[in-house]
């Protein structure tokens, strides 16, 4: 009986082991499906491109002439083409040809059968009649830009009535089948010629040299563009518009920078370091800018660039005038840089499948970051760039975002190429290998990288190839561990000094677990050089893949800090308790910015917390009054003034504190001047009323803006009359318009709603501001302030008889920037727009959640 017993007990635990196994299978996620690279038994060689435009149905019209020759012997060739109408296939001699097409298809091939079996490199040259009929709309959960799939249209609207015409093109994945029939894939490269007629005011930007622009007798002008140079198909880009040329130049290459006429002074303010990029990185890299022209031109509605051949597509709004780009300058001019870096990276050399994307992206990304090192110091690259990529990654990796960098299972190429990680992690990737390797070895691989694969199709391995190269040494485990794995490590860090042996210990376990849901493949321990500092010494340690590494450090008297990896350089979580005492002497006196805000940030926590005691309070008070007033680098500072704001609120600051607020007031300028007259305006008193008055005169929106604010919330009497002039003030953008409605907002003056309606409704504003766009930042900003000042109601039939005349228009941009004002409102009427879009747009996903979105922002607005 017992061995029965026994028995039942074994085959119960087998049972329960085997259940427990597939379940825990079922629960794992199925990986995407698997991408393999493409191969189309064909080799495009040449892609000619001669276009006109019908702007009433966002047409284009076309004559594709593409040469190409079968890579097996065959009659029969196949083509991306999404939602075209083929008109004709025809031989160059003009023999039909007989085709097989659904224009319906978004990505239906078109099938071509030619007049005879061509051999393998034998050409062939067809020509394909076209139009277009996919219409690159905005997203509307995206309204302040968007990229989208194949050409964008944009002219003036009943809505938005000084809206610029032009058109701009995206290719990236492979949206580029939606404007012109081709092989959209990344991994063949072809010459290109691209010839457009247009209204004779407008211009057109593409790829490659402009060889000729003819004056037609019909008020139109035509414009030819060739390359000479191969590239991946979707890097065929073209924008048109009514731009102005701002010239440059490096090094004989001619630097193009197309803006709106008016714009030019803002121009050359935006772009007066692009010959200083294109210098940098040629460079840095080690190989000359490849091309004879670099063009960048600024239009709508984009999200933020798109980088194409010798051609960079980028947002208007990082055109500035000299002051706001100033204030800017670590935001549009790495965009500029990153724009521009793709021209080595993802241009002059390019993934060939886009599981390599990254190489495209985080490449370029991190240049970037190392060109704002180089101009404005490693601070600001730790602080701006590098702090917010390390922030991004982990919280998607929170959000349940993970695979690894390179990897052939991914769910579409669009989100694939567009997430974080071919991005971000990417770069942060590369800034963990350039420490490991130090700056000379690194560039030399950069160099090698580029030297030996320019104008190619490359892979990760190709990269690791160079690495090598240049390191001598194998980096298998690199690569294996950081992009073809992910995952990152969790660290637990104790101490212990030994005053009889002088001699400090430090215990590392990593504490990861493996993510049991995830097919993809993971890695368990991690290993690699990392920094630490140790009471301003920095110590180099070598991390090996194990649960628990042990460091001992000889040190004559007890650490007073210790910074577990110095400038945070490993992409990680950490775990390290520290005294109040131990994170004081750490944001004083490292040598890290990075610990030194992170420092600053828990003693803030610390303080705040009830067991803080008031000596605590008080000495952390003084040492970021202290830090404001330092030379320390300005972010740090200004960060200071946030955590003092942080933790003396919702108190009154003390004299000594106004004392500081005043002082950097008095001597400081820009963000730190804006963010000490925003600190002061909390104490809403209009004894500082005339320090506001001074500072709405100041260079700096930013301090423009601050100042408006708190002379609102003063309720001086002089305030009003100061808001309504300063709408008159010139600004860039409408900077002043904006300005003045937070500070009206603030002040809660029954007037200002005369000055709000026109701002809505795009009354009396000054001239200068037009035609610059866009109009929805002020429209915004002006309906919220009439909604504080109660009058909501009074202007709601305006914005709905907008929303109205915008459906009649099909203007989406007008019905969900209309939509969303509805939803600022509150006006319960409005729900009559959101019932008619829930009709209109039922099977559209997309733009359902949005509905979704602004239909919760309004029924929030309704109970307040």
């Amino acid at each position: 009986m017992n061995k029965l017993n026994s028995i039942f007990i074994i085959l119960g635990i087998i049972l329960a082991t085997h259940f427990s196994v597939f379940a825990q299978q079922d629960s794992i996620k199925k990986l995407p499906s698997m991408h393999k690279q493409r191969n189309n038994n064909i080799d495009i060689k040449h892609i000619a491109l001669n276009l006109r435009f019908n702007w009433q149905k966002k047409q284009a019209i076309g004559i594709a002439t593409i040469t190409l020759s079968p890579t097996i012997a065959s009659n029969q060739i196949e083509l991306d083409a999404g939602m075209l109408t083929i008109n004709s296939i025809v031989l160059q001699n003009g023999t039909a040809l007989k085709y097989k097409y659904d224009e319906s298809d978004k990505d239906n091939a078109l099938n071509i059968t030619l007049d005879r079996i061509y051999n393998a490199n034998e050409e062939v040259t067809i020509v394909i009649d076209y139009h277009t009929n996919q219409v690159n709309e905005i997203d509307p959960n995206n309204l302040s830009g968007s990229n989208g799939k194949g050409l964008r249209f944009s002219q003036p609207t009943s809505n938005d009535p000084i809206k610029p015409k032009e058109i701009w093109s995206i290719g990236e994945p492979h949206s580029n089948h939606y404007w012109f029939p081709c092989y959209d894939a990344p991994n063949d490269l072809r010459t290109t010629e691209f010839i457009a007629t247009v209204d004779k005011q407008l211009t057109v930007i593409s790829n490659g040299n402009l060889v000729e622009t003819i004056v037609n007798t019909d008020g139109t002008r035509t414009f030819h563009y060739i390359t000479d140079i191969p590239y991946a198909n979707h890097l065929t880009s073209f924008v048109v518009g009514e731009f102005i040329d701002v010239q440059q130049e490096y090094d004989g290459i001619q630097l193009h920078n197309y803006g709106y006429k008016n714009e030019k002074k803002w121009i050359e303010a935006s772009t007066v370091r692009l010959p200083d990029m294109m210098k940098f990185f040629s460079e840095s890299i080690g190989v000359k800018f490849p091309y004879q022209r670099y063009s960048q031109v600024f239009v709508q509605d984009i999200g933020s660039f798109t980088s194409n051949n010798a051609v960079s597509t980028i947002t208007e709004n990082m055109i500035d005038d000299f002051p706001t780009h100033a204030d800017f300058y670590y935001l549009w001019d790495m965009t500029e840089a990153e724009a521009l870096a793709q021209q080595w990276f993802g241009n002059y050399l390019s993934c060939t499948d886009w599981s390599d994307a990254w190489i495209n992206k985080s490449f370029a990304h991190y240049l970037n970051g190392i060109y704002n090192e180089h101009k404005n110091g490693k601070e600001e690259f730790l602080l701006w760039q590098h702090n917010f990529d390390q922030g991004t990654y982990l919280n998607d990796w929170s959000a349940g975002i993970s695979h690894p960098i390179v990897t052939k299972n991914y769910e579409n190429a669009e989100t694939f190429v567009a997430d974080n990680y071919a991005t971000v992690r990417g770069s942060l990737v590369l800034h963990m290998l350039r420490k490991h390797l130090g700056d000379v070895i690194w560039w030399k691989a950069i160099h090698y990288f580029v030297i030996d694969n320019k104008n190619k199709s490359v892979t990760t391995a190709d990269f690791q190839k160079a690495v090598e190269k240049a390191s001598g040494e194998s980096m298998d485990w690199f690569f294996d561990q950081w992009i073809f794995k992910m995952g990152h490590p969790v660290f637990e860090v104790t101490k212990q000094y030994d005053a009889a042996k002088k001699q400090l210990t430090l215990y590392v376990k990593q504490t990861q677990k493996p993510d049991s849901t995830s097919a993809y493949p993971q890695t368990i321990f991690f290993k690699g050089k990392l920094d630490i500092e140790i009471d301003g010494k920095i110590e180099t340690v070598f991390v090996e893949d194990t649960v628990e590494n042990t460091f001992t450090f000889s040190l004559a008297h007890a650490p007073k800090f210790i910074n577990f990896d110095y400038e945070n350089t490993w992409i990680k979580e950490l775990v390290f308790t520290k005294s109040f005492d131990e994170y004081v002497e750490e944001f004083q006196y490292s040598k890290d910015i990075l610990a030194r805000q992170a420092a600053m940030m828990e003693l803030v926590t610390i303080v705040k917390s009830e067991d803080a005691t008031t000596e605590q309070r008080a000495k952390i008070e003084t040492i970021l009054r202290n830090t404001i007033l330092s030379n320390a680098y300005w972010r740090l500072r200004l960060g200071a003034v946030s955590q003092l704001q942080n933790l003396i609120s919702p108190m009154q600051p003390n004299d000594a504190t106004i004392a500081v607020l005043l002082s950097v007031i008095k001597n400081e300028k820009s963000w730190l001047k804006a963010g000490a007259i925003r600190f002061l305006g909390t104490t809403k008193n209009p004894k500082f009323t005339a320090i506001y008055l001074q500072a709405l005169h100041d260079s700096s929106d930013r301090v423009i803006s601050a100042a408006a604010v708190s002379l609102g919330k003063t309720k001086s009497p002089l305030a009003f009359n100061a808001l309504a002039k300063l709408v008159s003030k010139p600004s860039m953008k409408s900077q002043s318009v904006l300005s003045a409605l937070v500070g009206l907002k603030e002040l809660g003056d029954k007037r200002g709603y005369k000055i709000a309606y026109n701002a809505l409704a795009d009354l009396k504003l000054p001239r200068w501001r037009l035609p610059t766009p866009p109009v929805w930042d002020f429209r915004i900003t002006a309906a919220e302030t009439i909604v504080s000042l109660g009058k909501a109601s009074a202007v709601y039939p305006m914005i709905m008889s907008r929303f109205n005349q915008s459906m009649k228009e099909n203007d989406l941009n007008g019905i969900f920037n209309n939509l969303l004002l509805i939803s600022i409102l509150g006006d319960k009427r409005g729900q009559a727009a959101f019932d008619i879009l829930k009709v209109k747009f039922k099977n559209d996903e997309n733009a359902m959640t949005a509905i979704n979105q602004f239909e919760a922002q309004f029924r929030n607005a309704i109970k307040k």
